[in-house]
């Protein structure tokens, strides 16, 4: 049985009358160890999966199975204990606390899991070792990348989720960052999920494997009635809704929308941990 295993995963979200669709039957499997490479333009839902694997979102419909559990059947408190314990994220505008140091922040992900591994040594295996001191705008983007990365790891996950983790970089640092990621998977036998709509990261040398994942936010209205909101001026139209009203108005969860304990380290049922 693979490690992570999705079967026919939709994602739907009501918006009055319409009905938003974020993931159409999405399935895909990958196997324990493995580095996977999710592709797709924006707005293909890509996020959405990343979201649903991590325990942050839940699917509408589907199996989501994760080492031989269907996390899509967790009740809340279940769902934070797993967010906690299993799954490291790796978020593509970093998500540091910026009033703490490097190592504060990797010790704040750490201090939440029993079998945490020392900051510091994942800091060194991430080449800073000289900047545990620093706070994250003393930084540059690479090394701040390089800091989300430790802090991930070092919670000792299962299961390592990147969302664009090269999006806001340069070639060079891009590719020491897909390096690191590729150590976790190839000899700590993490199991690595990238999302990204770069093409070029399909091609990395040790992907296992890609999923390559079409556009597709459609939307239908259950009424005849058009809705009464309009965008700039425009009516949005009974069938059809653009990009911009989704981006607007659907309530899609995402990390970076929320404080970090809420979604990161367990919200309210790790502060009565």
């Amino acid at each position: 049985m693979a490690y992570i295993e999705v079967k026919h995963e939709y994602k739907r979200y009501q918006m009055g009358e319409t009905e938003i669709i974020a993931n159409h039957d999405v399935s895909f499997e990958a196997e324990q160890g493995q580095l996977t490479v999710i592709l797709g333009p924006s707005g293909a839902g890509k996020s959405t999966v990343l979201n649903i694997l991590g325990g942050m979102d839940s699917p509408s419909s589907g199996e989501v199975v994760i080492d031989g559990v269907d996390i899509a059947q967790f009740n809340d408190r279940q769902m934070t204990t797993y967010r906690r314990e299993d799954v490291g994220f790796v978020f593509q505008f970093y998500n540091l606390i910026p009033n703490l140091t490097t190592k504060e922040n990797v010790e704040l992900a750490s201090s939440i899991v029993a079998d945490a591994l020392d900051a510091t040594e994942v800091l060194n295996q991430v080449g800073l070792q000289d900047r545990l001191d620093n706070f994250p705008s003393q930084l540059s983007g690479g090394e701040q990348q390089r800091v989300a990365i430790a802090r991930a790891l070092a919670k000792n996950p299962k299961l390592l989720l990147c969302d664009e983790p090269t999006g806001a970089l340069d070639y060079q640092t891009g590719k020491q960052v897909l390096k690191l990621l590729e150590t976790a998977s190839r000899q700590e036998n993490k199991t690595v999920l990238i999302i990204t709509h770069n093409a070029a990261l399909a091609k990395w040398q040790t992907a296992s494997s890609t999923l390559t994942m079409p556009r597709f936010v459609r939307s239908r209205t259950t009424l005849t009635q058009r809705p009464s909101k309009t965008l700039s001026g425009r009516g949005v139209d009974d069938e059809t809704i653009n990009e911009e009203y989704v981006a607007r108005n659907v309530p899609v969860k995402r990390a970076a929308d929320r404080n970090y304990f809420d979604h990161y380290a367990g919200g309210s049922d790790f502060c009565r941990r």
